[in-house]
């Protein structure tokens, strides 16, 4: 087989690729994956969560809306486009996102699953091995996933009292009549608390203690949205290291918040139990806090919580669940190859094509996607860039020039001008609603 692609990881970010390849030139890829079908983070209980997109942030419809694999086709394919529109959804819900995606993963003939690479090299071709098949291509193109991110103070404590939530359904813990403690600030946080409240009066926790790192909402109106466009991708893209650091920790709440809706869900949740259903559930927020130490307490952890640089006191729990994020490590499989591939901090240096900058020849390139929020900003990670992404790197791979970014991309984007001189601060009625709890 003459490929001129091999797509590593079937992803959203590979998925959307495969999708325009497919529809566009029919061959010459393939895209492997070791799941048989998409499934997202399995271990997530949070099915009824929304994304932070909206709909039309799909696998294709800002490049290409005319395309069989957009999300109105998807409803209109399964016989539900006008019960879509009639239920009125504020958001994109997660469940229903990731039966979309597994439809595409699934309607794709260029998506093969259940095909784990193993390694990866280079010999004039890049050579990929799987479980069953060894494979030439003269491009990759590197889907990189997540994975769950265990903050040092918890490394060798996680187990069945104290895991990642992206874990919580597979371990499926036992919390009525404990204490369970959820750690982390953002928005997995705080569905992790609605899901532990929501739960049956007898199968719910003694009591909940929510530990924050921050305790703010999303960032989110039409101006700082433009952060999440190609065109301020490219011009993030081309500030120095230094500036761009500072402009991701300026921005921060930009993505990594939590939605007002959610936050309102909470207060209510709160209410909830403090007025309407008394003495059901304990319930204790630890806002702009971090735990400094984690210690075994009998079956249990011992947490110590630090504000600053003060000890401000301790939370025992039976269950800590931690909502501490994802990180992206460099799989495995390029260790082969790691040695001639440049980077930059943890992130692999990459060109404005996505292409990997590395000692081969400039004929072969190897490609990454999902993996270069210090070089590419806070939309990298985010679905809305998916399929202008994934436009870029076909562009590069056919050797045209890219796609010309419409009007409304170019307009209204973020000044610059004193990113650091005004740092927004709470008003103190919103400090102390929070904090009351």
């Amino acid at each position: 087989m003459d490929l001129f692609c091999i797509g590593v990881g079937a992803g959203p970010s590979n998925l959307s690729l495969a999708c325009q390849i497919q529809e566009e030139i029919a061959q010459g890829a393939l895209f492997l994956d070791r799941e048989v079908d998409f499934r997202g983070h399995p271990g997530s209980a949070f099915d009824c969560a929304e994304l932070q997109v909206g709909h039309f942030q799909d696998l294709v419809t800002l490049v290409n809306p005319r395309s069989a694999y957009t999300f109105v086709n998807y409803l209109h394919e399964n016989g539900r486009l006008y019960n879509f529109l009639n239920a009125q959804f504020h958001g994109v819900l997660r469940a229903e996102f990731a039966q979309y995606l597994n439809w595409a993963f699934q309607k794709n003939p260029l998506v093969r699953g259940g095909e784990a690479v193993r390694e990866i090299r280079f010999d004039g071709e890049f050579r990929v091995r799987t479980d069953n098949a060894v494979l030439d291509a003269r491009n990759l193109v590197i889907d990189i996933g997540k994975q769950a991110q265990i903050p040092p103070q918890f490394h060798g404590w996680t187990g069945p009292n104290l895991f990642h939530s992206s874990e919580l359904a597979h371990i499926n813990p036992e919390v009525q009549k404990k204490h369970v403690c959820v750690v982390g600030g953002g928005q997995s946080g705080a569905e992790l608390l609605l899901h532990l409240v929501g739960r049956p009066k007898e199968r719910r926790p003694a009591a909940i203690t929510w530990v924050l790192t921050r305790e703010m909402p999303f960032d989110d109106h039409a101006f700082t949205n433009g952060l999440f466009t190609p065109c301020f991708s490219d011009r993030f893209a081309a500030m120095s290291e230094v500036h761009r650091q500072l402009f991701l920790r300026r921005f921060a709440l930009a993505s990594e918040g939590i939605s007002e809706s959610k936050l309102r869900a909470v207060y209510q949740a709160l209410y909830h139990h403090a007025f309407l259903e008394p003495h059901q559930c304990e319930i204790t927020l630890r806002p702009s806090c971090n735990v400094s130490r984690c210690i075994n307490a009998g079956a249990g952890h011992r947490l110590t919580l630090q504000r600053g640089l003060d000890n401000i006191g301790e939370v025992t729990a039976d269950i800590v669940i931690l909502a501490t994020g994802y990180e992206k490590p460099l799989p495995g499989f390029l260790e082969p190859i790691a040695d001639r591939l440049e980077q930059i901090g943890n992130e692999l240096a990459i060109g404005e094509d996505f292409s990997v900058y590395w000692d081969g020849p400039r004929d072969r390139r190897l490609f990454v996607q999902n993996a270069c929020l210090g070089q590419r900003g806070l939309a990298d990670p985010n679905f809305g860039l998916l399929a202008w992404r994934a436009r870029r790197i076909l562009d590069s791979l056919l050797r045209r020039a890219p796609l010309r970014q419409s009007r409304a991309s170019r307009v209204h984007q973020p000044s610059l001008d004193g990113v650091l001189a005004r740092p927004r601060s709470r008003t103190n009625g919103q400090r102390d609603m929070i904090r009351r709890y």
